[in-house]
């Protein structure tokens, strides 16, 4: 599960890493909306397909290499900025790229750690309960 999550993750961030910065300076709605689903709703169908169910620790567990996924796909993604010249080597705007990227990619990698969980837990439970609201007898 973890595998595949990560997986969706990363092929989901390879056009913005293959992107020149000097074309598109925001990012796309929809791309956002894509890094957000595609981890959980990966974990989500794989944990259903595979029936089995996880703790909450096992199923964090699944989730927590989005974290270090983020933060390497950031610095990645700032390397390449300069590696293009689109930052200069050494100056501060590269150092506040580094500094504020990891912080964001962190943050969002804490997002889909929880997102990731989340799913898997779903995706785990059996398929034949539902949750039904019972009416109080009248009385």
């Amino acid at each position: 599960m973890a595998a595949a999550a990560a997986a969706a993750t990363t092929l989901v961030i390879l056009p913005i890493l293959v992107r020149s910065p000097s074309t598109t300076q925001a990012v796309p709605p929809g791309w956002l909306v894509a890094l957000i689903l595609a981890a959980p709703l990966s974990a989500y169908l794989v944990s259903r397909l595979r029936g089995i169910a996880l703790s909450m620790a096992l199923s964090l567990l699944a989730g927590l290499p989005q974290v270090p996924l983020m933060v390497l796909l950031s610095a990645a993604a700032i390397w390449l900025d300069v590696w293009r010249g689109h930052l200069l080597p050494g100056s501060g705007e590269e150092a506040m790229s580094y500094g504020i990227g990891t912080t964001v990619a962190f943050a969002v990698g804490i997002l889909l750690l929880i997102a990731v969980a989340a799913g898997t837990r779903l995706g785990a439970r059996p398929r034949g309960t539902k949750k039904r609201l019972r009416r109080p007898l009248a009385g």
